[in-house]
């Protein structure tokens, strides 16, 4: 059952975009000081507990030096979540531009010249270099860097307005309980601590990824919402302790940052029954672009080429690279994601990036891994490309084994079903000339599995 809603938050919708964030925590902080708004740690042994009350002075307090100081801007380097949401709200209400920058990106704060640098001590020294003028007139600057899947990290600009645009702050979303397994610094985290504190949610971040680790924030903390990249969701129903994950009551599960298969979303749903999962399309760069809250792969095939929600238009290049047009003003973006139609749907075959040319013939990796987790005994899989000098690229795997294996299984044996698998179902090119059995595949900072060596 929902916490009770906060004085206010029926004309939450109606503040300034910039000030929605540290109005929330101010009103939650004066109905009911009490009440949790951050669990750090949760499912390990050094849990924290920050409340209303206490996140509401700490923004009274850096706002009360924002403003005798006026920093031209911050550059927020906190590694606690609860300073970022601190520094977030007291920014915003004195409309002083922050900037959200992840531990790969750091190396680009010298873009943000003259901008100060704030941790986890929330102090700002007496006379930065270039105080700012008071009140600027253009909307309060918010900068997030890219999560570098593609290319490098860089630095976007975003405003309050489409920070806030994806945020739902109807009642039915009041008092919830959100894990946070995103990187708190990148778009995706944003997302997830702003809509729970926007809501008088609580903000539950897990000690580590680790399956059981996360499992147990979830079960212990009655956490509703589970925003996650569908590799972590696969992690927690392959890896984590099965008590566990019978024991949580998720309500909704958000997939993000990566496409989602459709045996992922049906092992999903047969493990969390009640849950409703939704599938979000998302970039740094556009924020939120649609939805899809079918259960299935992708989005269907009618939603190319016509206006959706909001004036979203999807289009397609040859190639079958994703197009997309935020409304009417807005020019269309190539998003570098490319699809395929499968019957009535459009699913996602990959990143433009992420092909592998053997020979001048290209190799989708997703393709290669949703055919080797089919294979009895595997788990999860990676395939990615390395550098050939005869052909280019060749193409390289991980796979991981379930665990306990099949009666009758070896390790050595599910290698083996799974090179034959390969040479069944794919074209002599796209068969992996390497494949490695590890114990867990890995992610980078963003929580995406990366497709290209390290």
């Amino acid at each position: 059952m929902n916490t009770p809603s906060f004085p206010g938050a029926s004309h939450l919708a109606d503040a300034p975009a910039e000030d929605r964030l540290a109005f929330a925590i101010t009103e939650v902080a004066r109905q009911d000081p009490e009440r949790v708004a951050i669990v750090a740690g949760a499912g390990g042994e050094a849990i924290r507990a920050i409340d209303y009350a206490t996140l509401a002075a700490a923004v009274a307090r850096l706002e009360t030096t924002l403003d005798a100081v006026r920093p031209v801007g911050i550059v927020a380097r906190a590694r606690r979540p609860e300073s970022l949401v601190v520094i977030a709200a007291a920014c915003g209400r004195q409309h002083v531009p922050v900037a959200f920058l992840a531990e790969d990106s750091r190396d680009l704060s010298g873009e943000l010249e003259d901008w100060v640098v704030v941790d986890d001590s929330l102090a700002i020294g007496a006379d930065p270099a270039a105080p700012r003028r008071e009140f600027e007139a253009v909307a309060t600057q918010v900068v997030v860097a890219t999560s570098g899947t593609s290319g490098p990290p860089k630095l976007v600009d975003h405003s309050w307005d489409s920070l806030l645009a994806a945020a739902r702050l109807a009642e039915q979303w009041h008092g919830l309980g959100w894990i946070l397994v995103y990187d708190a610094t990148r778009w995706a985290g944003i997302q997830v601590w702003l809509q729970s504190l926007l809501t008088g949610g609580r903000l539950i971040v897990p000690a580590s990824r680790d399956p059981d680790v996360v499992l147990r924030a979830v079960v212990d903390e009655n956490a509703a919402i589970l925003p996650a990249t569908p590799t972590l969701l696969r992690r927690l129903l392959t890896s984590g302790d099965r008590s566990l994950v019978a024991r949580a009551r998720l309500e909704r599960i958000t997939l993000g940052g990566e496409a989602a298969d459709g045996p992922l979303l049906e092992q999903a749903h047969g493990a969390f029954p009640d849950a409703k999962i939704t599938q979000v399309y998302a970039t740094t760069e556009l924020g939120e672009v649609f939805r899809v809250a079918d259960g299935l792969p992708g989005f269907p095939a009618n939603w190319l080429w016509r206006s959706l929600a909001g004036g979203v238009r999807l289009g397609m290049r040859r190639d079958g690279e994703l197009l997309v047009q935020l409304s009417r003003d807005t020019a269309e973006v190539a998003t570098g994601d490319l699809v395929e139609k499968r019957g009535d749907r459009y699913v996602f075959s990959g990143r433009r990036s992420d092909v592998i040319v053997v020979g001048g013939a290209k190799v989708f990796p997703r393709r290669t891994e949703e055919l080797l987790r089919g294979v009895a005994g595997i788990a999860d899989a990676r395939v990615y490309g390395l550098p050939s000098a005869i052909t280019g690229e060749l193409v390289a795997a991980e796979i991981v084994l379930v665990d306990p294996l099949p009666a009758g299984a070896s390790a050595e044996s599910v290698r083996a079903a799974a090179l034959a698998a390969c040479r069944a179902g794919l074209e002599p090119h796209g068969v992996p000339r390497i494949l490695d059995i590890v114990r867990r595949i890995a992610t980078n900072p963003a929580g995406k599995v990366p497709r290209r060596p390290a």
